[in-house]
């Protein structure tokens, strides 16, 4: 459609979930849009209106240029280059998987992935100081540092090697406290304290440790028996444990054991 070079930030769209949504509402004003692609043509003719751009399915006769912003799900992406056969010329390919690398798009559409740190919940998140975690191809990265900058965020550069890794971090510090919340909020709802107490009580532990890891070094950030070193305490809790959730959650009291073995890591 356009012959307006890829360093232009001449933008198009390909699936409309959150992360794309999102920045391409934070671009909006800032570059200009081409084909918005959706499997849902009245999601994509909404946000196609929204950003002056042209609303498309794949079943449409359209050709994309320019930088493609791919908001698809991470089952799909492996698949893409076959569904937009013979549709693209001359891209700059931008996926925000925090899984896969951008060498899960051809070398010739110069791709790079920019994964944001944070948890999208909607279409309209603000990526303000949020960090990217960006690899790829020279000209992909070259346009992902110029996308975070616009959306006001910042970024880290990786190796497409690592992004595995990156990933498992990732999910590590923002999944598992979930699992964590989990059992707090069953013992919480055991002795009597109802749902939403319990939530306030695990959000506002969770909010206090989040900011101290900000402000300082593990070690200095980490509360509780074990850095104090009260092993009489860790050793009677590590039972109330294995009382609690072995017989009514079939959880094994190691899993206790192992988390304090980590803390104990942090704390010597």
């Amino acid at each position: 459609m356009s012959t307006k070079s890829p360093s232009k930030l001449f933008i198009n769209i390909v699936g409309i979930g959150k992360v794309s949504s999102s920045i391409a509402r934070q671009l909006k004003g800032k570059t200009k849009f081409g084909h918005i692609l959706s499997r849902d043509r009245a999601k994509a003719e909404q946000l196609a209106k929204e950003l002056d751009g042209i609303p498309v399915t794949y079943d449409d006769d359209f050709l994309l240029d320019g930088i493609v912003l791919f908001g698809v799900n991470d089952s799909v992406l492996p698949y893409i280059q076959q569904k937009l056969e013979r549709k693209v010329n001359n891209i700059i390919a931008v996926h925000f998987s925090g899984f896969h690398s951008s060498a899960i798009f051809p070398e010739e559409w110069s791709p790079v992935s920019m994964h944001p740190n944070c948890s999208v919940a909607d279409e309209y998140y603000s990526f303000k100081d949020v960090l990217f975690g960006i690899e790829g191809s020279e000209k992909g990265l070259e346009i992902a540092k110029k996308i975070v900058k616009l959306v006001g965020g910042k970024y880290v550069t990786i190796s497409t090697h690592d992004k595995a890794l990156y990933h498992l971090a990732a999910v590590i510090s923002s999944n598992f406290p979930m699992a964590l919340a989990y059992l707090s909020l069953k013992i919480y709802e055991d002795i009597g304290i109802d749902n939403e107490n319990a939530r306030k009580i695990i959000s506002t532990l969770m909010e206090s440790v989040s900011k101290n890891i900000s402000k300082y070094d593990l070690k200095d950030a980490l509360t509780g028996p074990v850095k104090r070193k009260d092993w009489k305490v860790v050793e009677e809790e590590g039972k109330v444990f294995k009382e609690f959730f072995k017989e009514k959650y079939g959880i094994n009291e190691d899993l206790y054991q192992q988390f304090v073995k980590i803390l104990r890591k942090i704390v010597l």
